[in-house]
């Protein structure tokens, strides 16, 4: 099967949009085809628009095939998609796995409101749990390398008692922050891509927001990752994330036996 995608980035974040409104997909199994496709393509994730009784739609995959409640930087992507492609407004709202969530458009900027973060619990002086859409850890650190972000990352993301402790035992992101000149800096190590990311906005905004609790921070903050800065702002408790987001052209991705899914079938017990 031969799929149409458009590659998008967003601070670094990488994915393919693939548009079923114009390539509908239902029936198939999109974890099989995301795997395929991140593979082929080497993005962070691939990401699904549709529309549901007129509401524009977002679902999003990581790039082993796990389906995601949220992604920031992957909803900032859908938003410029979808602006471009479908929607004549520059504020519109997109249901997402975690609810729906205003967004819109800032001159070359992309603001998306994540809602409130929830669930925060200080674990230790260091760990910080929050979800932002998905859950995440927050380590308060001095300044590391990305080598050693990404050992410490991998082993509390597979620390089974620290996902269980916080309610989440399919795992945590795991976030590292430190203060630099402008704000904080955050290295992300994501589930479902299992490695640092270049960016993450749910991380971004959850690292933010322990920043504020924590030290008394004032939003909005701009949080520093290796793939660019992300502005962090807070209304009526809500967190929203504006950044940019760059096209990389047209993609085609190939799935292999690729058929749609049997539907489940219904069996029917006599009665008298």
């Amino acid at each position: 099967m031969r799929i149409k995608a458009t590659k998008i980035d967003g601070c670094g974040n990488s994915f393919l949009i693939v548009d079923e409104m114009k390539t509908p997909l239902n029936g198939f199994d999109r974890s099989l085809i995301s795997s395929a496709l991140a593979t082929q393509h080497g993005t962070d994730g691939i990401i699904y628009v549709d529309q549901l009784r007129g509401v524009p739609t977002m679902k999003i995959f990581d790039s082993d095939g796990t389906e995601e409640t949220m992604c920031g930087n992957g909803l900032r992507c859908a938003t410029r998609y979808l602006r471009d492609t479908h929607i004549s407004n520059d504020s519109f709202w997109i249901l997402t796995g975690d609810g729906e969530k205003e967004v819109c458009v800032v001159d070359d900027l992309i603001e998306v409101n994540l809602g409130e973060a929830r669930n925060y619990r200080q674990i230790n002086h260091q760990l910080h749990f929050v979800f932002t859409g998905v859950p995440h850890i927050v380590v308060l650190c001095s300044e590391l390398d990305v080598e050693s972000a990404r050992m410490l990352g991998k082993s509390l993301r597979e620390e089974k008692s620290l996902s269980e402790l916080v309610g989440h035992p399919e795992g945590v992101n795991v976030n590292f922050i430190w203060p630099n000149q402008e704000g904080i800096s955050v290295y992300t190590y994501e589930v479902g891509v299992e490695d640092i990311t270049r960016s993450c906005g749910t991380g971004s905004a959850a690292s933010a927001y322990v920043t504020a609790k924590v030290f008394g921070m004032a939003f909005p903050l701009v949080t520093s990752s290796i793939g660019g800065s992300l502005e962090i702002k807070e209304s009526n408790g809500s967190l929203s994330i504006r950044g940019p987001t760059c096209y990389q052209g047209k993609a085609i991705g190939f799935v292999k036996d690729l058929y749609p899914k049997p539907p489940t079938p219904i069996y029917y017990r006599n009665v008298g």
